[in-house]
């Protein structure tokens, strides 16, 4: 009897623990920014669950797969070319999400590992395949353009895998030592360059004043002996108006002579002066001292 008793009870315990499983695995519930993928016996079923609480019957045959939608990072060196040859290393960073719609048949044809299968190689294959398009010079010169053109090759590359490309960027471009040597001493040779252009510059404007200057004093000689020129004119034909008047005199009155004659006689030479008709005798005795 107690071993009957003890049969029931160990039957009904396991049936009890079969009912807890069976309940348990009845359902599911999506986190927020996951999907849920349904597998049923190694099938993965065409319908993906949504955030949430989801029943799942039967249970124990089907099993639900949580797969993370939200934005990811990826972050990713390649060593790459330039269109002539110079070698360099590219790291580049990648935002992307999963497409929700699709995560059923992402986990279907490649799995929770599409990082390392897909997106990765990716990578690397779009920044070689764009860095081979420019010139090392133009690396750095067009570094929007490359970036914009690498990111265009990855949303074509990964769409068809489900994979939608959120944003790129181009963290750094790292040259060989050897070419960042050369970079440097054409920088020296540019800034040499750039010197001299300078005291070149600076010499013309040397010259430049210099002869600014001597054109200075020609224009100021030029005007002074213009000016000396004028006042001798001036000066001339003060003197031919003041001569002119004196013949005009002379002819008027002509014994103006006379009068000057007398005028400019020695000092010791007494001088009268008598009418021109008149004719009277003196003793010059008196008249000379």
């Amino acid at each position: 009897m107690k071993r009957n008793k003890l049969g029931r009870t160990i039957l009904i315990g396991v049936l009890i623990i079969i009912a807890l499983v069976i309940i348990f695995s009845s359902y599911a519930i999506v986190q927020p920014g996951h999907r849920g993928v349904v597998v049923m016996l190694g099938r993965t079923e065409q319908g993906v669950l949504g955030e949430g609480f989801h029943l799942i019957l039967p249970p124990l045959v089907r099993q639900v797969v949580p797969v993370d939608v939200r934005v990811q990072k990826l972050e990713t060196s390649a060593e790459a070319a330039s269109n002539d040859l110079q070698v360099m290393t590219v790291q580049g960073i990648l935002n992307y999400h999963l497409d929700p719609a699709n995560v059923n048949k992402l986990y279907q044809e490649i799995g929770l590992n599409y990082e390392q299968v897909i997106i990765a190689p990716a990578m690397a294959e779009a920044i070689k395949a764009s860095t081979a398009q420019y010139k090392v010079e133009d690396i750095l010169r067009k570094r929007t353009e490359l970036r914009d053109r690498i990111k265009s090759s990855l949303e074509e590359r990964l769409a068809s895998n489900y994979i939608i490309v959120d944003d790129f960027s181009l963290a750094d471009v790292a040259f060989s030592a050897e070419f960042d040597a050369a970079i440097e001493r054409k920088q020296v040779a540019e800034q040499g360059a750039l010197q001299k252009q300078y005291e070149l510059q600076a010499a013309q404007k040397d010259v430049e004043i210099a002869v600014t200057k001597a054109d200075g004093e020609r224009q100021a000689a030029i005007k002074q002996a213009e000016g000396r020129a004028e006042s001798r004119r001036i000066e001339a034909e003060a003197e031919a108006k003041a001569l002119e008047l004196i013949a005009t005199q002379i002819r008027m009155t002509p014994d103006l002579i006379k009068y000057e004659w007398a005028v400019r006689l020695s000092p010791t030479i007494s001088t009268i002066l008598l009418p021109t008709d008149q004719a009277i005798m003196l003793n010059t005795d008196g008249i000379v001292k």
